[in-house]
């Protein structure tokens, strides 16, 4: 689901709200501090997948989504 939400750039553009109603709470648990909403995905996909794979969506100042991407911890 992630993967497509970047792909068709769903998200870009979306307030906060709009996220929240989407995907629920973020599941952050510190990590990635300058994203505004971090959620859990998953363990890395590949074949020696040791990290976690999380969706993280940057805010603008009205916050609305900027930036989306894939990351790993």
């Amino acid at each position: 689901m992630a993967d497509r939400l970047l792909w068709t750039r769903a998200l870009l553009g979306r307030s906060r709200t709009d996220v929240l109603a989407l995907l629920g709470p973020p599941s952050s648990d510190g990590y990635f501090r300058d994203w505004g909403l971090v959620y859990w995905l998953g363990p890395e996909r590949g074949y020696f997948g040791i990290d976690s794979e999380w969706l993280g969506l940057r805010l603008d100042a009205e916050e609305r989504v900027i930036e989306a991407r894939i990351l790993t911890d």
